[in-house]
């Protein structure tokens, strides 16, 4: 918004309160569709980062709407929209904040669309977050496996050793 609209809009809103009394501007504010709540800006804000690519700064933006106080079919919303955010989270710890954010939005919004969109992803992040476990499990398990193989290997050749030890040792004796 330009400084020139918000300055027109700022005189605006003070000559209303003026003429009509400081107690009317919750009544104004819902009737009056032109002045936006921080939480509206912050949305419309985050959308249009997102339109250009931005997506720290509409990660930073959601962020503030989801933890301004609720309101239905913004605060669902950015929650979906910022788990779908932090997926892309190179740190490694993208997917663990996407399933809690993903929780909250089933948690506090069970009726939105946005968290019956959220169901099959949770579900989809429960299960590749346990493929992992799954694979690293394998992993360790490749490594053990692989290490029981050369102590077999060795003890197999100390086994031959001893029997070609013992096999001398009987020669010897019956000389």
């Amino acid at each position: 918004m330009s400084i020139k609209r918000f300055t027109i809009m700022a005189t605006v809103l003070a000559s209303l309160l003026l003429a009509g009394g400081c107690g009317t501007l919750d009544k104004m504010t819902k009737s009056a569709p032109w002045i936006v709540s921080s939480q509206e800006r912050n949305f419309s804000e985050a959308l249009q980062c997102l339109r250009t690519g931005n997506e720290s700064g509409a990660r930073d933006l959601f962020e503030r709407v989801v933890d301004a106080p609720s309101v239905n079919g913004m605060t669902d919303e950015a929650l979906f929209r910022l788990a779908l955010l932090n997926l892309r989270n190179e740190d490694g710890k993208g997917e663990l904040r996407a399933k809690a954010v993903l929780g909250r939005l089933m948690d506090e919004y069970p009726a939105s669309i946005w968290a019956r969109q959220a169901a099959p992803l949770a579900a989809y992040l429960q299960e590749a977050f346990t493929l992992r476990v799954k694979q690293r499990e394998l992993k360790n398990l490749r490594t053990q496996n692989l290490s029981l193989s050369r102590d077999n290997k060795e003890m197999r050749q100390s086994i031959e050793r001893l029997k070609q030890l013992d096999l001398e040792l009987e020669q010897k004796i019956r000389r």
